[in-house]
């Protein structure tokens, strides 16, 4: 970063998503030819875990840095072992889901794994036994379509979802823009934020129960977890928010938008 030199590069397949792993110059993605790669950067040292024959849509290095779990498009999801480069757990039919993986995460310690789909559903699965261990469903929102919207009104799908750090609860973003905030030692849902748009994309704040959410409407917004209440927003997109960042120390926000800018948000706020 420092000189700007390219240091490696690889020619793959259409890459679906990647991560650096946590401890390591090690960087995993996943292809759309269902392969995920692992490449040691700069030396170029390279291993493929084969998936099935459809890709690989979502993907995240266990916090211990020696297993990932990857989703695919038919539903089923995979907990590899990198070292020895074979699958661990494989759970598909009735196990895995009914729909493409749209999302996937770890709480802190690596026990537990949060898949998201298409098919409207979130699975809370042990890391350990490759057991599911919960299913989240979106309570059905009394809101009307607007006008015009026709079909799509109807779709919906877990678009993004994290664990809280400092307190057992974990939120799932769903493309009809509600947030659900579930409470994992019950398993039941704690509150429900309504967006006007579809999100996107959501964040946790590290050591808080804050988190942010960014959606089609251009707009990150930061709710309280804990009563379900929106903290504060941040406009300045004309076009739907693709994605977002959050620095180590929570105080700024890096968004990327369909109106072809990067914004920097100063979330830093004297009252948090």
């Amino acid at each position: 970063v420092d000189t700007k030199e390219e240091v490696w590069s690889f020619e793959a397949g259409d890459l679906e998503w990647m991560e650096w792993h946590p401890r390591a110059p090690v960087l995993l993605a996943g292809t759309a030819d269902g392969n995920t790669w692992m490449w040691k950067v700069p030396n170029g040292d390279c291993k493929t875990f084969q998936g099935p024959n459809c890709p690989a849509t979502c993907g995240r290095v266990l916090p211990d840095g020696k297993r990932a779990v990857v989703g695919y498009e038919d539903g089923t999801i995979r907990i590899w072992d990198l070292k020895q480069g074979s699958p661990i757990h494989v759970l598909k039919g009735t196990e895995g889901h009914q729909g493409p993986l749209t999302c996937v995460a770890t709480n802190q310690d690596g026990s537990l794994i949060l898949t998201g789909s298409v098919d409207c559903q979130a699975k809370l699965v042990s890391a350990t036994t490759g057991k599911v261990v919960g299913v989240f469903r979106p309570e059905t929102v009394a809101s009307q379509p607007s006008v015009g919207e026709g079909e799509e009104s109807e779709s919906n799908s877990v678009e993004s979802l994290g664990f809280c750090s400092v307190m057992p609860l974990a939120a799932v973003g769903y493309l009809d823009g509600t947030l659900a905030i579930y409470d994992l030692s019950t398993q039941t849902l704690r509150h429900q934020c309504q967006h006007q748009s579809g999100i996107v994309q959501l964040l946790w704040e590290a050591g808080t129960a804050v988190v942010y959410t960014c959606s089609l409407d251009g707009i990150v917004r930061l709710w309280d977890a804990r009563t379900g209440r929106l903290l504060t927003d941040y406009r300045g997109h004309t076009a739907e928010i693709l994605d977002f960042a959050l620095s180590k120390d929570a105080s700024l926000v890096v968004t990327t938008s369909g109106d072809h800018k990067a914004k920097v948000f100063c979330v830093q706020r004297p009252d948090r």
